[in-house]
């Protein structure tokens, strides 16, 4: 979206976010490219944000009742009292009609390999979405998201009547105002936490992860275990770098697969293999793999459906 040069930056969010609202809207991309062009632009567009969810819910409120003079005459009581009543009646009917009207169907946002989305929610909170990424949520139950499959980085507003939920599997994970990436590959779940809390399973674990945790889970009934993640390295994906701290090299292929649009798949002998350290994300998937391999010390070799990862002294 172009905006004129006389347009401030708080027009330009405004119009964003009406556009945002059009069930035809596609433009995520250039929403991106202009809230990452200047830390004032998601400043404003966060204000435009609460702006219109303040006017929506003006908006929805019911009038004001009118304060009616009771009459005094003997049969206007009996009549108020009827109106009184058809007026209850016909709100009865109103609360029985809700109960039964059906919920929103969940809608499902996805991204293809090598792809990137961000969304952005009424209360501003904000989703990206990492290669090969599948979420969904409900148009009237936007805090409450299921990540389907892939890496999504969530950057919450905390909300204590409303908290926003993340159900992975048969999993939840509450937030209380926070950034935090998770990842899920098949069963396997992987949670880091770069600010505030986010709370795995409260119903039957209730794990406690403050920033700067990672939890891990190898199966749906694996065993979680909570280790350090360095704060820096949550997230590094969006500008085109993958930290790590002593993580297997089946880890790396994974993240490697999903930033690059294509399959890894890695030999027995380079699996246990483990790597400290950032790999840099290149402009095609050649050359970050040839980038890769030496710091990883091993090779990728094209295989029938993408790269195959071997020790570099294995037979090719």
């Amino acid at each position: 979206m172009s905006a004129p040069d006389s347009a401030t930056v708080e027009e330009t969010a405004r119009r964003w976010v009406l556009r945002v609202h059009a069930a035809a809207f596609a433009d995520w991309d250039g929403l991106t490219d202009w809230l990452e062009r200047d830390p004032a632009h998601l400043t404003a567009y966060d204000a435009a944000v609460v702006d219109d969810a303040w006017v929506e819910a003006v908006l929805r409120m019911p009038p004001l009742p009118i304060a009616v003079e009771t009459l005094a005459r003997p049969r206007a009581g009996r009549r108020w009292a009827m109106v009184g009543g058809a007026a209850a009646a016909a709100a009865a009917l109103a609360l029985v009609g809700s109960w039964l009207a059906p919920a929103a169907a969940p809608q499902e946002i996805a991204t293809g390999p090598g792809q990137r989305r961000s969304i952005t929610l009424a209360d501003g909170s904000t989703i990206v979405l990492n290669g090969n990424t599948r979420v969904a949520f409900a148009a009237d139950r936007p805090r409450a998201v299921t990540l389907a499959a892939g890496e999504a980085l969530f950057t919450i507003r905390h909300n204590p009547r409303d908290p926003f939920v993340v159900t992975v599997g048969g999993t939840r994970l509450v937030d209380a105002g926070t950034v935090f990436d998770v990842v899920r590959d098949g069963d396997a779940l992987d949670v880091t936490v770069a600010q505030g809390v986010v709370v795995y399973a409260p119903d039957t674990d209730h794990i406690r992860l403050d920033a700067g945790a990672r939890l891990t889970r190898a199966s749906a009934m694996g065993q979680p275990r909570v280790g350090r993640a360095s704060a820096e390295s949550i997230g590094s994906w969006r500008s085109g770098r993958l930290s790590y701290d002593d993580a297997p090299l089946e880890r790396v292929a994974r993240d490697l697969s999903r930033n690059i649009g294509a399959p890894i798949r890695v030999s027995d002998q380079a699996r246990d293999l483990r790597f400290s350290g950032t790999v840099t994300l290149a402009d095609t998937a050649q050359r970050t793999l040839e980038r890769a391999g030496p710091l990883l010390g091993v090779r990728f070799v094209r295989a029938k459906a993408g790269w195959a990862m071997t020790v570099t002294d294995a037979a090719p």
